[in-house]
């Protein structure tokens, strides 16, 4: 994992928090945090490491939005997790979003496992995944879908990935 700096590290502090509450309360991560934020990042880099900076953010920025991009269309993940994961990349350099997105994966599998199992809808994702449920099978876009805010299971990867970088010491920038 490559170090960033103090400034970033409390960036993504803050977009994990604040995008966790959102996404729990309204179940959308909205373009007034993740926009800024990115921005905020892109700025930080430029201003803490130059051009090598800069460049290692747009190029996670491009990597964390076209990977989460890819899910959008196949409609497995909204427009709010594209923009918020472009964000992280921003914040967090290509290695480090790599580094996010397997922890938030396995994260969210367990979470989504342990939801199943509470919403008593082990045999019917069964049946989903061995794809033998015919015309009552369960998909995303049904109403009966189990999903998961993806803006608070990131949340927890986000800030083990921020403090495995650095712990920030100090107040806020």
């Amino acid at each position: 994992m490559d170090t960033i700096p103090e400034m970033l590290r409390w960036g993504v502090f803050a977009l994990a928090i604040v995008s966790a509450l959102t996404d729990l309360r309204n179940r959308t991560i909205p373009n007034w945090l993740t926009l800024p934020v990115a921005v905020f990042a892109l700025a930080a880099r430029w201003y803490t490491g130059g051009w090598p900076s800069l460049k290692a953010g747009l190029i996670g920025l491009a990597v964390g939005f076209g990977v989460y991009f890819i899910f959008f269309v196949l409609n497995a993940r909204g427009g709010g997790d594209v923009k918020l994961m472009g964000a992280y990349g921003a914040l967090l350099g290509t290695m480090n979003w790599f580094v996010l997105m397997i922890l938030t994966g396995i994260l969210g599998g367990v979470v989504a496992l342990i939801a199943i199992i509470a919403k008593g809808r082990l045999k019917q994702t069964w049946q989903n995944i061995r794809g033998i449920a015919g015309k009552d099978r369960v998909t995303l876009d049904s109403k009966d879908a189990l999903s998961l805010p993806h803006g608070a299971v990131a949340a927890g990867p986000a800030i083990l990935n921020a403090w495995a970088l650095g712990l920030p010491t100090t107040g806020m920038p």
